[in-house]
């Protein structure tokens, strides 16, 4: 019984090594991972944060073509404007309310980062039933706190469930000199991280500048 507790351990530990040296990377010279020969559409998740983000997020996807991209959108329960924007400037994507998820918000502006703690915890619970449920193929933020949960519950589906999930990151536009907090968590992580200066496109060396994208 021992024995096979051990050899139980060795292969989770195992699986765990090979995961992060085929995930975590800071430097576009590693090859990423692709969706090229999986079958379409793709199962595409969207996390919409509040207020700018949302609108960089809209200008991203308004005309993306749904016969190679079903999106699911996530938001917070907080965010009011978020689904009222995707449904004044995409229409088509807001069609099908069942696709908009709600979950906690892991914090809020101006929320002491002690008691964020909790909250983020209860939304990254909540990402993980939803992660699993969804079972994204893609995966796209922009930078709100809202994605690092999803994130977060992402990579856990991806490392459990031997599954592979395309992680983009396109930092907002606000960002310089220096990158969001959520753009620093989930760098490692990103299959693809886009930043709009060139500034941060010589300091990341993962990041890469396509210009401004709005």
């Amino acid at each position: 019984m021992m024995g096979l507790v051990v050899s139980a351990l060795v292969l989770v530990l195992l699986r765990c090594v090979w995961w992060m040296l085929s995930r975590i990377s800071t430097s576009q010279n590693k090859p990423r991972r692709t969706w090229a020969s999986w079958p379409l559409p793709l199962r595409t998740t969207v996390v919409l944060g509040s207020g700018g983000h949302t609108m960089e997020m809209l200008a991203l996807i308004k005309d993306l073509n749904q016969e190679r991209y079903i999106c699911d959108f996530i938001l917070a329960e907080t965010d009011t404007s978020s689904l009222k924007k995707v449904q004044a400037t995409c229409p088509d994507l807001a069609k099908d309310l069942d696709r908009f998820h709600v979950i906690p918000r892991s914090r809020e502006v101006g929320q002491s980062w002690p008691s964020s703690v909790m909250t983020t915890a209860k939304a990254f619970l909540a990402c993980i039933r939803l992660v699993w449920e969804l079972q994204p193929q893609v995966l796209l933020v922009n930078g709100p706190g809202t994605c690092a949960p999803v994130v977060g519950a992402a990579l856990l589906f991806e490392l459990i469930a031997f599954r592979c999930i395309s992680l983009i990151f396109v930092e907002s536009i606000c960002r310089v000199k220096t990158l969001s907090m959520s753009g620093k968590l989930v760098y490692p992580f990103a299959d693809v991280f886009v930043v709009h200066w060139p500034e941060l496109a010589e300091k990341y060396t993962k990041a890469q500048f396509m210009g401004i994208l709005f």
